[in-house]
């Protein structure tokens, strides 16, 4: 899923406020403005490694010459993060995106073969140009026509190979393959980790300061979840 950086929730604002704020002598600022016209990064040093990342900004050691740049994205810059994600990520509150067969019944069919992470979205049931169903719309389950579609919402539960996902009045019990594909595609930054592989383009007015236009992210990794937050132990009582 390839996204604009504003449309990200909180993700643009911070930008905005922290990173902006932070280098507006760079960015456009009146500073800015005493360095010249902005530049535009070479077309060699678009390709790097995140090195670290923090609230509206990115630390990205360049593959080409070696050097360390801070990158912000522009409000309206495109972001896109991809790659695969672990059998892990099937559980609650997991958005996800998956093209089924249903029966004249709303019964999935057959296991699927791919399974999407878009990071968030809308829940909604679409089939070929009838668009996104209603979650609220008044309609009997099984009245959909049989067919091929895709489904999208969060993961209400999940139990050994079958997902079951909630939208209005329906459930959609969705058996996943084994081998099923588990990929990313959202424009969400904050999934990515030190390592992954990062395209930018962008102008600065300072080197080592990236404002971007766009900026790719491929995971080396696959996606796993979040790891739990430890619990503090309650001390034990006393006899």
């Amino acid at each position: 899923m390839v996204g604009r950086f504003g449309g990200v929730r909180g993700w643009s604002a911070i930008v905005s406020a922290l990173f902006l704020g932070m280098f507006a002598g760079f960015f456009g600022g009146p500073a800015g403005a005493q360095q010249g016209e902005a530049q535009r990064l070479d077309r060699g040093d678009r390709v790097g490694t995140v090195l670290q990342l923090a609230p509206g900004r990115i630390q990205v050691r360049l593959k080409n010459s070696g050097e360390t740049w801070v990158v912000a994205a522009a409000p309206d810059a495109t972001v896109e993060v991809a790659g695969t994600a672990a059998r892990e990520m099937l559980q609650p509150k997991q958005f996800v995106q998956c093209s089924v067969e249903l029966d004249e019944f709303g019964k999935v069919t057959q296991p699927v073969a791919k399974v999407t992470f878009p990071g968030a979205g809308t829940p909604g049931v679409v089939a070929g140009g009838l668009g996104i169903a209603d979650p609220k719309a008044k309609r009997a389950p099984g009245k959909r026509p049989a067919g091929t579609y895709l489904v999208s919402g969060a993961i209400k539960s999940a139990e050994e190979d079958q997902i079951t996902i909630l939208i209005g009045r329906d459930r959609f019990e969705i058996p996943v393959a084994a081998d099923a594909e588990l990929e990313v595609s959202t424009a969400n930054i904050a999934l990515a980790s030190p390592g992954d592989d990062i395209e930018l383009e962008g102008e600065y007015y300072q080197k080592g300061q990236l404002l971007a236009s766009s900026i790719k992210i491929t995971l080396v990794n696959p996606l796993m979840p979040p790891q739990p937050k430890n619990k503090v132990r309650r001390p034990a009582r006393t006899p």
